[in-house]
């Protein structure tokens, strides 16, 4: 729940792997945000957002609603956990960041929010899993986020940089995934961030 809040509010503080204040710059396109938008305020630099999701269109295919490198960075808090093709659908959003944009994406982690049980307990519409360490699910499709990245940049070379992070914060690991400890009185986070540049 409000988990674009909780990823900005984490991303304000001083101590970030990433400088966000360098991410978060000029115009940007915010993909299924439902009733957490990623708003101007947030960082001084944004200077203009749009926001896409079911009602707009099929964000399987972005590059059908929006001209080639319309923006400086789209953002997308658990979204691709929902398209058909995850890694087609990276691919395509990168069409429409600038050169030297930057696409920020989380996903739930397949240990600490699905607690490896497929299919996912708490939301039936989830495609695929992604983790940091494990190379394999029970899902139809399961991303291994490190190699994922890495062929993005060696292989396929889409990408120029690119950071990946495990987000917990607030997390009781002594509970554990018997919960979804993303909704109240938790209001943890559970999820896998990555940044990647064009």
């Amino acid at each position: 729940m409000k988990e674009t809040s909780k990823a900005m509010r984490r991303r304000q503080k001083s101590d970030q792997p990433v400088d966000w204040k360098s991410v978060f710059v000029g115009r940007g396109l915010d993909v299924g945000p439902g009733d957490d938008p990623l708003v101007v305020g947030w960082f001084a630099g944004i200077r203009e957002m749009f926001f896409f999701d079911k009602p707009h269109g099929d964000a399987n295919r972005l590059s059908a609603y929006f001209p080639p490198e319309s923006f400086d960075f789209i953002h997308s808090s658990q979204s691709l956990e929902h398209m058909f093709d995850p890694t087609a659908c990276v691919k395509d959003w990168l069409t429409l960041v600038k050169k030297g944009g930057w696409l920020i994406c989380t996903v739930p982690s397949w240990e600490l929010y699905e607690g490896m049980i497929w299919p996912s307990r708490f939301n039936w519409d989830h495609k695929s899993t992604w983790s940091l360490s494990l190379n394999g699910s029970p899902a139809p499709i399961h991303i291994h986020v490190p190699n994922w990245l890495a062929t993005l940049k060696d292989t396929d070379r889409v990408i120029q940089n690119y950071h990946y992070q495990l987000c917990d914060g607030g997390y009781n690991y002594r509970i554990g995934p018997a919960m979804d400890q993303t909704i109240p009185p938790n209001g943890a986070e559970a999820f896998i961030e990555f940044v990647v540049q064009r």
